[in-house]
């Protein structure tokens, strides 16, 4: 599966300072209303309902703190677990066409999970999203059907939400990738996998970090 670095470069840097700033960006009337609108039907004992508002108050504003249109959110529903419905702007390599020319979406729907259990265990990469837009993403870590996508073997306990979102940007437009099929953790799509090994020049797709500018 999928396997995370930590990332130390000039811009990685930059980007873990912007997060810091989340919990003071004054939200837009329309994210504020999103918050609202979930809070009044958020579920569970206080603890669990401080922080699911909490995370999907910072998902809101990372979507403002991001390059224009790079990330709506699109619903927020916080009743038992943490669902979110998300529109990334990301390349995003869909099956290649009878002549193997890579298709490239440039969006992602995604939808996000977010469950209790994160705070005191780890759970498997797959847990947290599923892919509804584009269809037939040619990713080693995306599963044909469904489309979940493996974030990792297994996920720290407490991994924030936002966290989620960058990880699945860098996941999707292959920053980050595991294309070997023998490794011990495995993939989910071994065609994928196997074109990616023969094309890794192609990655990645997108040219800028998820808080950076488009590349001109």
């Amino acid at each position: 599966m999928l396997v995370t670095p930590l990332r130390v470069n000039g811009s990685a840097a930059r980007g873990r300072v912007g997060l810091r700033s989340l919990p003071t960006v004054r939200l837009s009337p329309r994210n504020e209303r999103l918050l609202d609108q979930a809070s009044r039907a958020n579920g569970g004992d206080a603890a669990w309902r401080a922080r699911k508002l909490a995370e999907a108050r910072d998902l809101l504003a990372l979507a403002q703190i991001a390059p224009p249109g790079r990330l709506e959110v699109q619903m927020v529903d916080l009743r038992e677990r943490l669902r979110a419905l998300l529109l990334l702007r990301v390349p995003v390599p869909c099956r290649p066409d009878a002549n193997n020319v890579l298709r490239v979406a440039d969006h992602a729907l995604i939808a996000l999970v977010y469950p209790r259990e994160v705070l005191c265990r780890c759970l498997p990469g797959p847990s947290f999203v599923q892919i509804l837009d584009p269809q037939e993403v040619w990713h080693a870590n995306v599963a044909v059907g469904e489309q979940p996508l493996c974030l990792g073997a297994v996920l720290p306990s407490n991994v924030p939400a936002v966290e989620l979102v960058l990880m699945t940007y860098d996941a999707l437009g292959m920053r980050i990738r595991q294309v070997n099929e023998a490794d011990e953790a495995g993939v989910f799509n071994v065609q994928a996998a196997r074109w990616w090994a023969a094309n890794l020049h192609r990655a990645p797709l997108p040219k800028s970090w998820f808080l950076e500018a488009d590349a001109a």
